[in-house]
């Protein structure tokens, strides 16, 4: 079996994959349970401390020693291939919509069917979309179902549903999923539009096209004023619109110069440029950017069910970090604290960090020997400062854990309050044991090999 802290995965560079891995791992636990994840803790409190990091890290453990990790990559591959598939059919729609609004019989042209052909079905999306941008509005598209509807498709496999529930979670609490939509619905009539224009030029110039307004109740004037309404955004981009005395005579009862169709044909692709893709390319720049600054905020939330229960244990009240600074030099000539008044003449033992795979308390204790259990954290020590009544005391401590400052100075502590006071180190390399016997000679405290060792010079016998 691989070790645990060289089996954790290296991170994704995105951090969008690394929390919805989290999020995975947070719902599958949510649906099904917890899952056995004791190495996966081991290996995540070997990262440095911060709650949010040793959450990725666990899940980055679970995910790579099952199936998830396998099973979010595929659905990641299976989304991509939907979206492009999704484009590539706007792309096909685009053409298909600008070969409608100029395919009428004998070339002739009624250009507010073809305004409404393609720009109206845009127009209402794109009000709808914005709407949907509205604070309190739960945003979903049509599009946006049948890229999931797709996706799902694709990537069947039992945790297809799992991951991408986690994915909509995770952006919908990190309110990007409206960008995210935009994103996908600006891209496919981004899209659509960039097939259409190239269509609308190919056609008018290899067909003859004649175009005009056909009304029954709206006077020639409407159509001037819309004309020209319609018209002077893509005047801003070099797009000529007809002369009002044109528009008005364009009624196709009497038949028009080549010139004015020609500023016809430009203002009706100068209204696609400026009415159509460009208010779509617009705002997928802006849903690009949105969507950026949303994912470059992604947390970890403690306090959603699943992540709350993980605190104590990736965050333990104490833990053992290491050195955090140089410890202070050894004073020399260091003698022994005076004894100080004895409150009794007791003899205790006392567990100082020790793992919890070394046994408490040792065997063979003698009854008038007091067990004053284990000191882990910061409540113990102030247990022990209460009810420390000894004179003799044994500190047992793990020599696999380095002496820090915090270490010495507790050993300073226990030095003062017990004139009687011996070290006994379990386990750890030689280095480690070199690291005790200096830390230890530099407060000139005594070390005992075993317990028995300490008993002895008690003159007392184990217990039987």
């Amino acid at each position: 079996m691989r070790n645990a802290s060289s089996s954790l995965p290296d991170a994704p560079a995105s951090p969008l994959f690394q929390h919805w891995r989290a999020e995975a791992v947070r719902l599958r636990e949510a649906h099904w349970g917890p899952l056995e994840d004791q190495a996966a803790c081991q290996a995540a409190l070997r990262v440095p401390a911060g709650l949010q990091d040793r959450i990725l890290a666990r899940a980055a453990w679970l995910a790579a020693h099952g199936t998830l990790q396998q099973r979010l990559r595929q659905w990641a591959a299976s989304a991509r291939w939907a979206l492009i598939g999704l484009w590539l059919a706007a792309g096909l729609a685009g053409i298909g919509a600008a070969s409608a609004a100029l395919d009428h019989a004998q070339g002739s042209v009624n250009l507010a069917a073809a305004i409404i052909g393609l720009l109206g079905l845009h127009a209402l999306t794109f009000l709808i979309w914005l709407a949907g941008c509205l604070p309190g509005l739960h945003p979903s598209t049509t599009l946006s179902r049948l890229w999931l509807w797709l996706t799902r498709k694709l990537a069947h496999g039992p945790d297809s549903a799992l991951a991408a529930q986690a994915f909509v979670s995770l952006l919908n609490r990190a309110r990007a999923w409206k960008p995210a939509l935009g994103l996908l619905s600006h891209g496919a009539w981004s899209i659509a539009y960039l097939t259409a224009l190239p269509t609308l030029l190919v056609l008018l110039s290899t067909r003859r096209y004649t175009f005009h307004w056909e009304t029954t109740l709206l006077s020639p004037d409407a159509f001037v004023a819309l004309s020209r309404l319609l018209g002077s955004v893509p005047q801003w981009l070099g797009f000529p619109t007809p002369a009002g005395i044109d528009i008005a005579g364009s009624t196709g009862l009497l038949p028009a110069s080549a010139a004015i169709q020609a500023d016809w044909s430009l203002w009706l692709i100068g209204c696609v440029v400026a009415w159509g893709l460009l208010p779509r390319l617009i705002s997928l720049a802006v849903c690009l950017a949105w969507l950026h600054a949303r994912l470059r905020q992604l947390r970890i939330d403690p306090a959603l069910p699943g992540w709350l229960e993980l605190r104590e244990r990736l965050l333990p009240t104490h833990q053992h970090l290491g050195i955090d600074r140089p410890a202070p030099t050894a004073r020399a000539g260091l003698a022994p604290a005076h004894a100080a008044p004895a409150r009794g003449a007791h003899a205790a033992v006392l567990a100082c960090e020790l793992g919890p795979d070394l046994a408490w308390p040792p065997p063979g204790l003698p009854p008038e020997v007091i067990d004053l259990g284990r000191c882990d954290s910061r409540v113990d020590r102030a247990r022990i400062r209460q009810t420390l009544d000894a004179h003799h005391l044994l500190l047992v401590c793990d020599a696999r854990l380095t002496p820090d400052r915090g270490t010495a100075h507790w050993l300073d502590e226990l030095r003062h309050a017990c004139p009687q006071l011996r070290v006994l180190c379990l386990g750890g390399s030689p280095e480690h044991q070199a690291l005790w016997r200096h830390a230890l000679g530099q407060q000139a405290l005594a070390q005992v090999s075993s317990v028995q060792d300490w008993l002895a010079h008690l003159g007392t016998s184990p217990h039987e």
